[in-house]
């Protein structure tokens, strides 16, 4: 299986002012990924674990501090101008926001041609034939053409913004938050839409959420994050169905269940985070860990391979797996 996408050892640093001086974010720390083609793979975490940073780096909205993202086999910083321009082209995003993502000054043809125009120079007509094309396929109709965003209910943007990525024919698609700012009527449909298109024409996608409902519906691999790094990683039917790092289980149990008697796994050693600008020694999920022991203080477990085709980053397991 080709991989359209692959991370290899990215990092992300920001140096930040404190009240102490200066300090460090470590955003993403020396995370590894693959990203088959034609699949879905999901970053998990919670808010400020660092996706939308890995989301950014793929983007090129920001410059790795060591590692690389790779595109069909090559590095971007490997790339000369013009392969840049072509892998622009075939990576491209929706957004959380289409509130915030569109224009409001411009009108729908005007906001889906933008990135055609930016790439190619098709005549008038050849343009606006593809804009009625890409809003047909979105499922909006032709007359939406001549309206501006405002006019369209926050579903009916989110297409808009789903057309918009469609424009140059991309190969991967960053899907970032893509449901989570819509009403929860329109989420279904957005998902089932995402899932035509990309059965349709074979998109990759990359999608950031932190919903664990979507992420089970729409993804093939799930990578949990923590603190910037990966700690487990693998199909998302199995992590699933046994998860095995004591952060994917906490975040599972975590998820609201319609079972009055469900009683989720200790959650109240989640005070302690840990910052990514004074991240704790040893396993960073330490000091929230049911199962904490003496060498997760000092030691930072690696990402290990367990059955499965899965990974993950946890003495606990590795221990287990020892014997």
């Amino acid at each position: 299986m080709t991989a359209a996408l692959e991370l290899r050892n990215l990092t992300k640093h920001f140096d930040v002012r404190t009240e102490r001086g200066r300090g460090v974010v470590r955003a993403v720390n020396d995370v590894n990924l693959v990203i088959p083609d034609g699949q879905t793979v999901a970053l998990v975490g919670e808010s400020g674990c660092g996706k939308t940073t890995i989301a950014k780096l793929v983007l090129m909205l920001e410059q790795p501090t060591g590692g690389a993202v790779m595109f069909e086999g090559r590095t971007l910083t490997d790339m000369s101008r013009r392969e840049l321009k072509n892998y622009r082209r075939h990576v491209q995003a929706v957004f959380q926001d289409p509130y915030a993502s569109l224009n409001p000054r411009l009108k729908v043809a005007k906001i889906i041609s933008e990135p055609i125009l930016a790439h190619d120079r098709p005549e008038r007509a050849a343009l606006r034939k593809r804009v009625l094309e890409l809003l047909d396929i979105v499922g909006l109709p032709a007359t939406a053409a001549d309206l501006y965003p405002h006019e369209f209910s926050g579903g009916q943007r989110q297409r808009i913004a789903i057309a918009r990525a469609l424009a140059l024919q991309p190969k991967v698609i960053i899907l970032d938050e893509p449901i989570s700012a819509l009403d929860v009527s329109i989420r279904a449909q957005i998902l089932n839409l995402l899932m035509d298109i990309q059965k349709q024409f074979g998109l990759t996608y990359l999608l950031i959420a932190h919903d664990l409902a979507l992420v089970e519906h729409l993804s093939t691999q799930v990578a949990v994050i923590y603190l910037g790094s990966v700690v487990e990683s693998g199909p998302s039917a199995e992590i699933f169905a046994a998860p095995k790092h004591p952060y994917t289980q906490a975040l599972l149990n975590a998820v609201p269940r319609p079972d009055p008697d469900f009683v989720p796994v200790a959650a109240e050693s989640f005070d302690d985070t840990g910052s990514a600008l004074a991240p704790p020694g040893g396993c960073k999920f330490h000091p929230r860990c049911p199962h904490v022991m003496p060498v997760c203080k000092t030691t930072d477990p690696a990402l290990t391979p367990l059955a499965d085709g899965r990974r993950a980053a946890c003495h606990l397991l590795t221990a287990e797996h020892s014997h």
